[in-house]
This record gives structure tokens, sequence and C-alpha cells, in this order.
């Protein structure tokens, strides 16, 4: 039989970036600790998972009544324009900019190679949105992670949009804001000539 410990790390492992020493770690931390701080965060673990909701819209995850996020139900965003993002965390970079506009939480990537390419992603209800607001869209935005399943994705979003005839941008990319030339990698050179203006 599996012991405590070993139960412990393996739910570990399910957290993004994990490896299984550094679960192994989390395990042992949490066992050491004084039974108030292990009650205590087992306690705020349940009370936040029931408190958080997925927005009916957008799908970010947030706190709050059940239906649509702060975001989605700000009549003060620009509502033609949507950025569409990973995950809920990535909406987060975007308040530090002065984008005002709406997000969609794709829920994943596409793997390059994944046959069914919107199998674990939202990619469906994106179509979906696009296909009833495209009439009061603008731009929809594909802010992915500069990373060969993030290219992909970006590509078989493009594609699935396609026929809606709506503006579709990428992020830029290339070279980071006081970076010298003599030492830009060649992919973000290469990038940044592309993206020239």
């Amino acid at each position: 039989m599996e012991d405590r410990i070993e139960q412990l790390t393996r739910l570990f492992l399910k957290f993004p970036g994990i490896g299984a020493r550094q679960a192994k770690r989390f395990a042992y931390f949490i066992l050491s600790q004084e039974e108030s701080y292990v009650k205590n965060l087992a306690s705020t673990l349940t009370t936040a998972r029931a408190q958080a909701h997925t927005c009916t819209l957008c799908y970010k995850i947030f706190e709050g009544d059940p239906g649509l996020c702060n975001i989605c139900s700000d009549t003060n965003r620009d509502n033609k324009k949507i950025a569409v993002v990973e995950k809920s965390t990535d909406i987060d970079a975007f308040s530090k900019t002065d984008y005002n506009g709406l997000f969609f939480v794709l829920g994943g990537l596409i793997p390059i190679v994944q046959k069914n390419i919107v199998a674990n992603t939202k990619a469906n209800a994106l179509v979906e949105r696009v296909k009833k607001e495209s009439q009061n869209k603008t731009e929809i935005i594909l802010a992915f992670p500069l990373t060969p399943n993030g290219d992909h994705t970006d590509s078989v979003i493009r594609e699935l949009l396609a026929p809606y005839q709506i503006e579709i941008s990428s992020l830029g990319r290339g070279l980071s804001v006081g970076t010298e030339l003599e030492y830009a990698d060649p992919a973000s050179l290469e990038a940044s000539l592309k993206k020239r203006e």
C-alpha cells in the first residue's frame, strides 16, 4: 500500500513546473509543520475552492458569485477586442499594461503532436463566441507563450477563426527594451526584423 508521503508527493507532482524531487520536498515540508498550520492550509484550500468559479463567458477562474467575472461584467472595458490567453494567470500580466479589452482563457495549448487539435482546450467555445460576436468585434489578439506549442496553438486558432472575417493579431516578439544588438540571440533578432514597424 502506498504511504502518505508518496500520496502527497503524487498530488504535488500535478502542480505546474514541479518535478519529483521538489514534490517530495513539499510533502516533507507539510508533514514537518505544526498541526495548526496544516489545518489552516487545508481549510484555506477548501474554502478557496468552494468560492472559486469559472466565468461563463471568458472561462477565467475568479472568486465571487457564479456567472460573469469582474472583467466581463465591466461596462467600461473595450468590448471590441478579445485577448486569447492560455490560462487565467496570464490575465494578471495584462493588468500591468494599458490593455482595456476583454479576454478568453483557452485552458491550455494545443501540442504539435496532438491528433485532436481542440480536445483539451476551449477552442470550440472560442469559435462559437467569435461566431456570435464577430459583427461587434474589431480584433482578436492571440497572446500565447513563445514556445513551439504556443506557436502551433496560434496557427490552429488562426485557422479556426479564419472564416469569420475579423482581424487576428499576435503579440509582437523580438528584442526586449534595452537590449544591446551584439548580445541579442539570433531568434530574437530575426523575430524583430520580421515584426519591424
